[in-house]
């Protein structure tokens, strides 16, 4: 077991009366909170740097969230397939942005791939939510939003296949 080293800090009482309240699980002295705070923030960094790392600690943080959010579903009795969905597949969108994120000195096909992988996982997502549109019946709290959101995403890919269209025509001729 590594060695323990004794610290002493001096924290206003803000900072006091957070560590007191701040739920943190098998920690109950501030001193336990303490090492809970300090090995959470090694874990961010070091998560930051591997992508499964970095989507795990993304989950973790939005993990009471969602929980809220299911107790709050619960007692109202509905439920948004829809937001759980894009809480389902943030942390590996955000993964991607983080942990993925190239350096200053990397090259144009590294840039590419980089590119390339974002928007998979952001189509990807978009067209998992696009599939919330295929049903008559809402997945969402408000029966229309779906099909609200959809009308000018709708309008603006039949005007892509339009263009395309006209393309294809002019390149024909």
């Amino acid at each position: 077991m590594p060695r323990s080293i004794p610290l002493s800090v001096r924290i206003n009482d803000a900072d006091a009366a957070f560590l007191a309240r701040l739920d943190v699980p098998d920690a109950k002295t501030p001193s336990d909170k303490l090492r809970a705070i300090l090995k959470a923030a090694r874990r961010r960094e070091e998560g930051a740097r591997d992508f499964a790392g970095c989507a795990e600690l993304v989950q973790d943080m939005l993990r009471p969230a969602v929980h809220r959010l299911r107790e709050a579903q619960r007692k109202a009795g509905i439920r948004s397939e829809f937001v759980l969905k894009v809480y389902e597949r943030m942390p590996e969108l955000m993964a991607e942005l983080i942990a993925a994120a190239p350096g200053s000195k990397e090259d144009d096909e590294t840039l590419a791939r980089f590119e390339r992988a974002v928007a998979d996982q952001v189509f990807s997502m978009i067209e998992e939510i696009l599939d919330f549109g295929l049903t008559s019946r809402s997945r969402s709290y408000d029966p229309n939003l779906i099909k609200e959101q959809l009308e000018p995403i709708i309008e603006i890919l039949n005007l892509i296949k339009l263009s395309r269209e006209q393309s294809k025509g002019a390149q024909n001729e």
